[in-house]
């Protein structure tokens, strides 16, 4: 009998312990009627879609979250908590079939109900954002808080319309929408002076609202507005502090040093704190490089208290140092303690005595972003021809020290420098060949066209021949870009390639898509037709249904380029017949 009571009695604290315990696994169940792909996006995932449309996700979750989802051209929010489970079902193409059921099935009509409202307002955006951004502050920032109040003014009175809206969406929602137009407010000088011409800073009443701006939660990181919003709101703080930094030193140092002195102060969550210094390092050596980087990586491992901020940079130095391993670096140039690296790539069967032919590579970013490592495949490519390949480091523009100017400044340096040691580098030195993607297209050409000789023995910058791909060849004349790329008040004509062309150019090809919006063909093929015009020699292929750098025309050009293989192939086939004919590879 008493046996039987304790078997009874486990039974029940077993039974009571699975009842208290809460799920973490949340599911999204739906049926799709005529579903058009076989998968549906949830996030990052890809998740199968069955004949009959019916699919079925389930996760993990830490903390609530607000998932992106697509289908056949549609785009949508969906709000998921720990342990509940949601069932839509709409019409493939459809967005006003959706319908919800089960659980969190208020917070989701609501998140809908929304999305109409986000898509009114981008709307409005579009017409009216220059007249917006003409405003003086007060006015701005009235507008913004008109917007907002759409969206969150009907939050009062969810409660009372849904018994069941769940207090955790209310909180994530607004939270959320804040984060979102509060960034705008952030944005607001740079874009008044795009517009107007005239610089303004954000009043102090201004920037003690947005300090108020709740970011040192945790629970606020998984939230698509909570990134922006920190990442420019530490970014305006970070330059209002490194603007105090009277050191001679490169603006990238200087920020840096910035980072590490005010994060601790904006977030008091060691984890947060540790969570933004790792993303601003991150973010640091990827654009900067190793070199540059040695003095924050030790500093970072001495603060960050965080286990897999400290391993995540790790692994991503080892990887750097890693991709390293196949080529020679060496420092060609140094500039206010800023050191810029070549990577170079020597042919295996180089002879100590040999001296190649050379290419150096330029890669892209619209000179603000990118580093070397984007061009070492096609270093390598080349290197397996035959020629010196050198990878070419260039600061990038940060829109306070260095512009586009500065960037061409370092590689018709890098040119000179192959020039000048020639002997040690194994190069032929009338015969080097500039190659460059986009922004790099552009230097690659202004080496060429802005042509600079050093005092020493004469030497200059230009390239024997170039070889471009959806190159920057005719820039954009629109004020938001000047200023960004090239300084407030800069002449965009002096750097332009399209208007300085003259007799005496090296041959150059050009690759280009003919959808491009980035680069377009008009300014291509008026490049080549001026070089054409000047006795020069210069081959332009055009490549159809391609976009920027080879991007196919049905995905968006603005997005990370995502070349057609195939055509990509074909055009590389081309780069590599344009050297033969030069006779600087052999076929």
């Amino acid at each position: 009998m008493k046996a039987n009571k304790l078997i009874f009695l486990l039974v029940l604290i077993i039974s009571s312990v699975n009842c208290s315990r809460i799920s973490t696994d949340a599911e999204i169940n739906g049926k799709i009627i005529n579903p058009k792909e076989k998968v549906i996006r949830i996030g990052d995932n890809s998740v199968p879609v069955s004949e009959n449309g019916e699919f079925s996700f389930v996760v993990k979750l830490k903390s609530p979250v607000f998932y992106e989802v697509s289908h056949a051209g549609n785009y949508w929010m969906i709000y998921i908590e720990l342990g509940k489970k949601i069932e839509l079902k709409l019409t493939a193409g459809d967005l006003s079939s959706l319908e919800y059921e089960g659980d969190l099935k208020s917070s989701n009509i609501y998140l809908q109900k929304a999305s109409l409202i986000n898509n009114e307002t981008n709307n409005f955006f579009n017409r009216n954002w220059v007249n917006i951004n003409c405003l003086y502050e007060s006015g701005f920032i009235s507008v913004i808080d008109s917007l907002k109040g759409l969206f969150l003014d009907p939050l009062t009175q969810l409660t009372v319309q849904y018994k069941d809206i769940s207090r955790d969406f209310i909180k994530l929602f607004t939270a959320d929408v804040n984060f979102g137009f509060n960034r705008l407010i952030i944005q607001y000088p740079d874009n008044h002076l795009i517009y107007t011409g005239e610089k303004v800073v954000l009043s102090q009443l201004t920037q003690d609202y947005l300090n108020s701006t709740p970011i040192d939660d945790k629970e606020m990181l998984d939230l698509s507005n909570y990134k922006r919003f920190c990442k420019s709101w530490i970014d305006y703080k970070d330059d209002q502090v490194a603007n105090t930094i009277s050191e001679q030193k490169h603006y990238n140092f200087k920020k840096m040093d910035a980072v590490f002195q005010i994060l601790p102060d904006m977030f008091h969550d060691k984890y947060l704190s540790d969570y933004w210094l790792s993303e601003y390092l991150y973010e640091f050596i990827s654009l900067n490089g190793l070199t540059n980087s040695i003095v924050y990586i030790k500093d970072f491992d001495s603060v960050c208290n965080t286990k897999e901020f400290n391993t995540r940079i790790t692994e991503f130095v080892k990887n750097e140092e890693k991709n390293r391993e196949d080529h020679l670096v060496k420092v060609y140039k140094t500039i206010n303690g800023f050191a810029l690296e070549a990577h170079i790539f020597y042919p295996d069967n180089l002879t100590k005595t040999e001296k190649r032919p050379a290419i150096v590579l330029f890669h892209g970013g619209g000179w603000q972003v990118g580093n070397p490592s984007w061009m070492f495949g096609n270093a390598r490519h080349f290197r397996d021809l035959g020629l010196v390949a050198i990878a070419a480091q260039y600061r990038l523009g940060n829109r306070m020290d260095i512009t586009a100017f500065e960037c061409l400044d370092d590689a018709r340096d890098v040119i000179k420098w192959m020039r000048a040691n020639s002997d040690s580098l194994h190069i032929v030195s009338d015969s080097i060949v500039a190659y460059g993607w986009s922004a790099g297209g552009h230097l690659a050409i202004s080496a060429a066209i802005f042509n600079d000789s050093s005092s020493v023995n004469g030497i200059d910058s230009s390239p024997n021949a170039t070889i471009l791909f959806s190159p920057g060849i005719s820039l954009p004349t629109n004020m938001s870009w000047i200023i960004s790329a090239l300084g407030f008040g800069a002449d965009r004509t002096s750097i332009n390639p399209v208007d300085h062309i003259r007799k005496g150019l090296p041959p150059t090809i050009i690759l280009q898509g003919r959808d491009d919006t980035v680069t377009p063909l008009d300014g291509a093929q008026l490049f080549t037709d001026e070089m054409h015009a000047s006795g020069n020699y210069c081959e332009l292929w055009i490549y159809d249904n391609v976009g920027h750098l080879f991007t196919p025309n049905t995905i968006p050009d603005y997005n990370d380029p995502q070349p057609d293989p195939g055509i990509m192939r074909k055009a590389s086939e081309k780069a590599d017949e344009f050297l033969v004919k030069l006779k600087y590879i052999k076929q």
